[in-house]
């Protein structure tokens, strides 16, 4: 089979693969969409130093069921799934190094998984998630960024935080999703920031409104802009984006008492400002990916926001392409919230 494989920042070579293993309680998928997801790319350019070379990347992927294993009852031979990408009961490979993992496996992200970005993919049954009928390969590729979205607002759920006011930074794939998500937990007002202006025309359609973070802006009438829109500091911001300027906008943003959900990891570190952190009494909540529980909750979110969802493709590449959209993504010399490899 074809296969992309990673070998180094900026590097990824096209290779003829064996198909993988059918083991017993698996099933071999060939591909029809996988979407390039930021961390993709800032892996690609090394960083992130989430990819290790030799690795097949690709963690959004649906296609069809093709084989079977022979413990396998469910799903059938001829299904569309979407990959469910967290591989319980398989801890990373300890030549990662990395604790930031603890005991996810994630397909093609860590190090002894082959990703989705090949023609084919096997995966435990279990993994394989029915794709409700009517939905398109590519627009149900979105339910993994929803689900994102959605095992944050869960983690909320579960320590009593349920705020009325949201900010969240980064008007990416996932900071839009969770403006969704958010307006289905119950937010009554809601912003979104970003740096880059036409990140933020879609923000009312998505029930938010934008702010543009200009180069002159300053944290402080960065926070006052959104107080104005607001009526008061928010209380809860979400960091999407995942550096060091956005972790510091966002403890300067939220609220006396308020919540920081941390969803983006660009960065390796950051700076807390601690004295800031305890005279606000801020509590910081971090969340990484999702479960099954977030995951099928999405996937049937997304028929109802389909139209909105659609609009997130805004490009579209063979396998073979893939290497140079990634260059091109990589160097913003191509804008694009999602870009789909169609096989």
């Amino acid at each position: 089979m074809k296969a992309l494989v990673y070998q180094g920042p900026w590097k990824m070579s096209l290779e003829d693969l064996p198909k993988p293993e059918l083991k017993p309680g698996n099933v071999l998928i060939k591909m029809e969409s996988v979407g390039i997801c930021g961390s993709d790319v800032h892996g690609f350019t090394g960083e992130s130093g989430r990819r290790t070379p030799g690795m097949v990347m690709g963690h959004e992927a649906v296609g069809k069921v093709v084989e079977k294993g022979s413990a396998v009852t469910s799903p059938e031979i001829g299904s569309r799934v979407i990959v469910y990408n967290i591989l319980a009961d398989v801890p990373p490979s300890p030549e990662e190094g990395d604790p930031s993992f603890l005991d996810k496996q994630v397909v093609g992200v860590n190090l002894g998984t082959c990703g989705a970005m090949a023609d084919y993919l096997s995966i435990p049954a279990k993994n394989a998630i029915v794709v409700p009928d009517g939905l398109s390969p590519d627009v149900a590729l979105l339910a993994e960024p929803m689900a994102v979205a959605t095992h944050g607002f869960n983690r909320l759920k579960a320590k009593a935080v349920e705020p009325t006011t949201v900010a969240v930074l980064g008007a990416g794939t996932i900071g839009l999703s969770t403006l969704l998500v958010a307006r289905k937990r119950g937010a009554t007002q809601v912003v979104v920031l970003d740096k880059i202006q036409e990140k933020l025309e879609r923000a009312p359609a998505f029930g938010a409104e934008p702010v543009w973070i200009k180069d002159e802006d300053t944290p402080g009438t960065v926070s006052d802009t959104v107080t104005s829109l607001l009526g008061s500091k928010p209380a809860l911001v979400v960091d999407a984006v995942g550096t060091r300027e956005s972790f510091g906008q966002a403890m300067n943003l939220v609220a006396e008492g308020g919540t920081v959900l941390l969803i983006g990891n660009l960065a390796k570190e950051v700076t807390l400002p601690l004295q800031t952190a305890i005279s606000k009494e801020t509590t910081l909540i971090g969340t990484y990916g999702f479960n099954q529980k977030a995951f099928e909750e999405a996937l049937w979110m997304v028929p109802k926001k389909q139209d909105l969802l659609a609009t997130f493709i805004e490009g579209r590449c063979s396998l073979e392409e893939t290497p140079e959209v990634m260059t091109r993504l990589a160097k913003g010399e191509q804008r694009a919230l999602k870009v789909v490899i169609e096989f």
